[in-house]
C-alpha cells in the first residue's frame, strides 16, 4: 500500500512540475507585450529554441528561468515558452528598387557622392534617397512598399529581417516630403514598421496610410498622417493617439499629437455615357463638401508617372501611349490632410 501511494504521488508531482511549466508561462504571456510566443512541438529542446532564435550561448539558462521551466529536459508539446523581443536573432537585410519615374538620387552610407536611382538597386541601411522631379516604388524584405514621391527625402534607418522568425523591423527616416505606405501583416507580435519625422513616428502593423512632413507659417515642424485601412499609432514624446482607418492626425514638434478627423470620402465620379474613347478624354467628378482641392495621381506598373494638385473638379487624360494606368482621385480638405482615394482604372487602345 505504501509503495502503491509513493508511485501515486510520484506521478502527482510530475503532472505538477509539468503543467506548473506551463502555467506560468501562459500567465506571463497575458502580461507581456515584447515577447516572442514559441509554441513547443513534439520533441522540441530548450537547446533547439535557443539555437534557432537567439544568438547568446547562454540562452538556454535565461530561457529556464525567464519561462520558470521546472523541468528543462522536457518541454510539453502546445505549451508556450516567451522569448523576450530583445534577445531575438536579427540581421541587416536590404531593399529593393521595384519602380522609378524621373529624377531620384541615391547616397550610399558613409558616401557624399550621388547616383541616379534606378530600377533593381539595393538599398542598405543608412542609404539616402531623394525625389527631385520623379518617384520611386521600395519594396522591403516582407514586400511592404513604400512610395516616394516628388520632392521628398528618405533615409533607410533600419533594415532587420529574419526568415526563421518571419521578425521584421523597418524604420524609415522622413526628412522631407510625402511617402505612402503598404505594410504587410505582421506575422508575430514584435515586428516594427516605423516613419518617423522630425515631429512625430507612425508605428503600422498591417496597414495602408501616407505620412507628409513639413513646416507651418511659422516654420515649426509638422507631420500629416492619414490612414486608409489597418491600425496605426502615432506618438511624440508629448503623447500619442490611435488612429482607425479613416483618420488622420496632425502632430507639431514640440507639441505633440492632436485629436484625430475624418478624411474626405472618395469623390463620386460623373458618368458621361460616351460610347467612343478619343484622347484627350475628361474625366470629372462631383465636388467635395470641405474640399479646397483635389491631387491626381498616374500610376503604371507599379511607378507614379505624374502627380497634379488641381481646384477643378476634371481631369484630362492626353498625351499618353497605349496601356494600363491607374487614377488615385481625392481631395484634400482646409487642414491639408488628403482624402480617400477614388480608383479609376484606364485601358488606351
Amino acid at each position: 500500500m505504501k509503495a502503491l501511494n509513493y508511485c501515486l504521488t510520484a506521478v502527482f508531482c510530475a503532472f505538477l512540475m509539468i503543467n506548473t511549466a506551463t502555467v506560468v508561462a501562459d500567465e506571463n504571456l497575458a502580461n507581456t507585450n515584447n515577447d516572442l510566443r514559441y509554441v513547443v512541438k513534439q520533441n522540441d529542446t530548450i537547446w533547439g529554441i535557443c539555437k534557432t532564435y537567439v544568438d547568446d550561448p547562454l540562452c538556454w539558462k535565461k530561457l529556464v528561468k525567464y519561462n520558470q521551466i521546472v523541468n528543462p529536459k522536457y518541454l510539453p508539446p502546445n505549451s508556450i515558452i516567451l522569448i523576450p523581443n530583445q534577445w531575438l536573432k536579427t540581421q541587416q537585410t536590404t531593399a529593393l528598387v521595384v519602380a522609378v519615374e524621373g529624377e531620384v538620387s541615391l547616397t550610399r552610407n558613409g558616401s557624399d557622392q550621388r547616383y541616379f536611382l534606378s530600377v533593381g538597386d539595393i538599398l542598405g541601411q543608412q542609404d539616402t534617397v531623394q525625389a527631385l522631379n520623379g518617384s520611386a516604388m521600395i519594396e522591403f524584405a516582407d514586400q511592404s512598399r513604400l512610395l516616394l514621391k516628388a520632392n521628398s527625402i528618405i533615409r533607410m534607418a533600419t533594415l532587420q529581417y529574419n526568415d526563421v522568425t518571419q521578425l521584421v523591423n523597418t524604420r524609415i527616416e522622413l526628412l522631407k516630403g510625402r511617402v505612402k505606405a503598404s505594410v504587410e501583416k505582421a506575422t508575430n507580435d514584435v515586428s516594427r514598421y516605423e516613419i518617423e519625422t522630425p515631429a512625430a513616428v507612425a508605428a503600422v502593423r498591417g496597414t495602408e496610410f501616407r505620412v507628409a512632413s513639413d513646416s507651418d507659417e511659422d516654420g515649426q515642424l509638422l507631420m500629416r498622417t492619414e490612414l486608409l485601412t489597418g491600425a496605426l499609432l502615432v506618438s511624440s514624446d508629448a503623447n500619442a493617439q490611435a488612429l482607425s482607418a479613416g483618420e488622420a492626425v496632425m502632430a507639431l514638434e514640440g507639441k505633440g499629437v492632436a485629436e484625430p478627423v475624418k478624411l474626405l470620402p472618395r469623390p463620386e465620379m460623373v458618368v458621361t455615357g460616351a460610347r467612343s474613347f478619343q484622347l484627350p478624354y475628361r474625366i470629372r467628378w462631383q465636388p467635395l463638401n470641405k474640399a479646397k482641392s483635389y491631387i491626381i495621381t498616374l500610376l503604371q506598373n507599379d511607378a507614379q508617372l505624374r502627380e497634379e494638385s488641381t481646384q477643378d473638379t476634371y481631369f484630362d487624360i492626353q498625351n499618353m501611349v497605349s496601356g494600363s494606368y491607374q487614377l488615385l482621385i481625392r481631395g484634400v480638405d482646409q487642414q491639408g490632410f488628403e482624402g480617400r482615394d477614388r480608383l479609376v482604372k484606364v485601358n488606351l487602345p
